[in-house]
């Protein structure tokens, strides 16, 4: 039994020292793969870390800042080099720190949200880590070795009292007993030792078992720790994050019933997880509600319940906090990442250009607005200055306040002249705001632009207008007066040519007066019908005749720098509309083409009939004027637009854009069109068609002076004038009416209470002094006299036809001749062509 108990006591022995040494070994191993993935830990976090480190500085272009925190990282013995490479500003800049060679590197791109804006390299030194790795071994393997040999030595002891000195005990027993003495066995092997040995396995057993258990435990809610982990980690609705943990947490504590609530970005709360039925309140039943906090402000609860037998521990309720603190972390980062992807959409989607610069004023960030405002694309914007991409050198002195402000800090608004990529000018408002860091200094600027061409060009058709209304005022004044006194001229020329004495070289003479008079009032028509103070008139006219009477304003509006050659058709070119119209659309284009002419050039107009076949767009014959210019023409992207309203290609002050427009407008109401023929360099023609009449236009044949119809009407003749009174009082006499003459509508009205019943009809002239207009007199005459009778002199005539006045009232516009007052009188009382006396009832 000794030679057994010894054998066993060896075998056990050398048993327990192998598998001491073989957990000596799988320690060993344990701690080389321990400290390799230390060293990859510690790889992973230090790359990481230096890209964070360096993503400012390379967002802000701030290579010298990159400089130093890329030395000041490199201090650390570990790492043996670093390399930093930028290319968000379009040039990749390299520089490393460090020249050791035998190294573990490791690669990180370095964004700054969703953009790419760098890459950072860390080459670890490999020596640094053998060594470190080799110490971790040594330390190890001694340290196992010690334990080895304790354990050995407390083995020994151990199995010599608890098992070899049973056994020994046992076996003088069985000697004694073989050679037939007693050997007291009762006292020899008491049962208590073996009891000893039995306790001592059962209470190793029992605490492998609860340790095995705790691993079980401490696993599942690890593993459920790791997956809440990992959706938080994703881009998951707040919402759902909630739902998914406590979904973990019910199935990790077992619990009965699960209840999740959240509160919207409205302050309501909304259920967000619902599990198992709950009938009110149950004595047999534990709840545990855990808060989600955020910023110490509550957010949402989970609550969690289960039978009282199996009460939540304090670690069970410490992992439920754990998982609300994640929970709060996640839904604060998702909600945080919702207004940044708002924010980022409402500024793309603005119509406004905005722009982000660094320190360095290099354009870091552009929204769609900028490249559909410029024409230039996010890549071709990113890292140059925007002064250098779009300003326009002429704007001194906005450039300078602008400049002041950068440098200074300050906000900046004003108004700058911008080209786009395509050289196009436009106009544009911008604001500008500095963004400061953490520590105050201006970090970042941003620039928010609004294109105002538009509008600007818009104010200056407004000032235009104004400008062309105050010209108006004054033409038509200056017109009116020079009518008065024009139509007093021929009248008393006309009344000349009724004296039988005359001569007949004298008679000649006077017609001739009388014909140069007329086309002076001719000019004067003209005059008035651009500056827009005569009415509308449509008939059929001859587009030779116009142009032709257009030709002396014609070379006082382009100038003497530009010679123009009029090439009328050999018959008449005739069309139905109004004459002031077309003429203003032959000036309109003449000023076109003398703009495209600043050095001077040729001005070409012809007119003639045209007739298209039925296969072109337009069949039929047409009355066309054309103007041509050898003037810089148009690009076919400018002449795409050139009849748009406010579209013009000229400095602001030097056109409204809606020359053309108007042009257009006016061709298209009387039912033609305009055809644009333009070569850049070498001039373009502009072809006006209009539907052409058969019939030419009517001349305009004078009834002599001897011819005009006569009456004994008595008329109220009021004129302010003194010589044109004196004129039309005298023709009325020789036309056979007796005539009341009064000087104003005070006078006039004075005349009418006196003598109104025998007065059968009114020729005023329409502007007088006395705040009391022409037609305002015959108002207050009809209020006694309903049915009176009365013609209205005018020098010119707004927005005023015979159409458009009263029943009863009819238009004389000034100058007139003796057969056109008498045709009027004639008219106005109802009398028959040819008739004399009073108005036929």
């Amino acid at each position: 039994m000794r030679s057994i108990s010894r054998r066993l006591l060896i075998g056990q022995t050398v048993a327990v020292g192998i598998s001491a040494a073989l957990t000596v070994a799988l320690l060993v191993g344990y701690e080389a793969r321990a400290a390799r993935a230390s060293m990859e830990r510690e790889l992973s976090q230090s790359v990481s870390a230096f890209a964070t480190l360096m993503e400012p500085a390379l967002w802000d272009l701030d290579f010298e800042r990159a400089s130093r925190l890329a030395s000041a990282f490199g201090r650390d013995p570990r790492i043996g080099r670093l390399t930093v490479a930028e290319r968000s500003s379009g040039t990749t800049k390299t520089f490393t720190v460090g020249s050791v060679t035998d190294t573990v590197v490791r690669r990180m791109e370095v964004r700054h949200g969703t953009q790419a804006i760098g890459d950072v390299s860390v080459a670890f030194d490999r020596g640094y880590y053998r060594e470190q790795i080799s110490r971790q071994l040594v330390t190890a393997i001694v340290v196992s070795l010690i334990a080895l040999a304790a354990t050995l030595i407390a083995l020994f002891v151990l199995l010599r009292r608890v098992l070899r000195s049973p056994l020994d005990k046992l076996s003088h027993v069985v000697r004694e007993y073989a050679t037939g003495r007693d050997p007291g066995f009762h006292d020899a092997v008491p049962y208590s030792e073996f009891a000893e040995f039995g306790n001592v396995l059962d209470s190793m057993s029992a605490q492998l078992r609860a340790q095995f258990a705790a691993l079980r435990t401490a696993n599942r809610e690890l593993t459920a720790l790791n997956r809440f982990l990992l959706m938080a980690s994703a881009d998951v609705e707040p919402s759902g994050l909630v739902a998914e943990a406590a979904r973990e947490l019910r199935e990790l504590f077992d619990a009965t019933r699960a209840h999740a609530e959240l509160d919207t970005e409205h302050g309501t709360a909304e259920v967000a997880y619902e599990y198992g039925a709950s009938d009110g309140e149950d004595a047999d039943v534990e709840t545990v509600t855990v808060p989600i906090l955020d910023n110490a402000h509550p957010i949402g609860t989970i609550t969690l319940a289960r039978a009282k037998r199996a009460p939540f521990t304090q670690t069970e309720i410490g992992i439920a906090s754990a998982v609300a603190a994640q929970l709060a972390a996640a839904i604060s980062r998702s909600r945080a990442r919702a207004s940044e992807r708002l924010l980022r959409a409402a500024i793309e989607q603005l119509p406004e250009s905005i722009i982000i610069t660094n320190r360095d004023q290099r354009i870091v960030y552009v929204n769609p607005g900028f490249s559909e405002t410029t024409g230039y694309t996010a890549d071709e914007a990113m890292g140059r200055d925007p002064r250098d991409l779009k300003r326009v050198s002429r704007d001194d002195a906005a450039g300078a306040g602008l400049s002041a402000a950068l440098e200074g800090g300050t906000p900046w608004v004003g108004r700058l002249t911008n080209a786009k990529k395509s050289g196009e000018i436009f106009f544009e408002e911008v604001m500008v705001t500095p963004v400061r860091n953490d520590r105050g200094d201006v970090a970042h600027h941003v620039a928010i632009g609004r294109d105002i061409t538009i509008e600007m060009r818009r104010d200056e058709q407004y000032r235009h207008a104004q400008r062309m209304e105050a010209v108006g005022q004054l033409a038509g004044g200056i017109a009116h007066d020079f009518n008065n006194m024009l139509g007093a001229v021929l009248l008393q020329l006309e009344l000349l040519e009724l004296e039988e004495e005359l001569t007949q070289p004298v008679q000649h003479a006077l017609q001739e007066m009388r014909a140069t008079l007329e086309r002076t009032a001719n000019l004067t028509r003209q005059l008035l019908t651009l500056s827009r103070r005569q009415a509308m008139r449509v008939a059929v006219h001859d587009l030779n005749t116009i142009t032709n009477e257009m030709l002396s304003i014609l070379r006082r509006v382009i100038g003497e720098g530009i010679a123009i050659d009029f090439a009328p058709a050999p018959r008449p070119v005739s069309f139905e509309g109004d004459a002031g119209m077309i003429e203003q659309v032959i000036v309109n284009l003449c000023v076109n083409a003398r703009d495209a002419m600043p050095a001077g050039g040729r001005l070409g107009i012809t007119s003639r009939l045209v007739t298209l076949g039925m296969g072109t767009e337009h069949p039929g014959t047409w009355a066309s004027v054309e103007v041509r210019d050898t003037g810089s023409g148009m690009t076919p992207e400018v002449q795409a637009r050139i009849f748009e309203p406010f579209f013009t290609t000229k400095e602001v002050g030097r056109g409204t854009g809606l020359g053309l427009a108007t042009t257009h407008g006016i061709v298209a109401q009387h039912g033609g069109w305009i055809d644009v023929q333009s070569v850049v360099g070498e001039g373009t023609t502009f072809t006006v068609y209009l539907p052409a009449r058969a019939d030419a236009p009517a001349a305009a044949i004078e009834a002599p002076a001897k011819d005009a119809a006569r009456g004994d009407a008595t008329v109220l003749l009021v004129e302010d004038e003194p010589l044109v009174r004196q004129t039309v009082a005298y023709s009325l006499q020789r036309l056979g009416h007796t005539v009341i003459e009064a000087t104003s509508g005070p006078d006039a009205l004075q005349c009418w209470s006196e003598r109104g019943d025998d007065i059968d009809l009114v020729i005023t002239d329409m502007v007088m002094p006395g705040g009391v207009s022409g037609l305002q007199l015959v108002e207050r005459m009809r209020v006694t006299h309903p049915q009176l009778r009365a013609i209205v002199m005018s020098g010119y005539s707004l927005q005023l036809s015979s159409d458009g006045l009263p029943a009863g009232i009819a238009l004389l516009p000034k100058p007139f001749s003796l057969a056109a007052l008498g045709e009027a009188i004639g008219h106005a009382l109802g009398l028959e062509p040819g008739a004399t006396g009073h108005r036929m009832e």
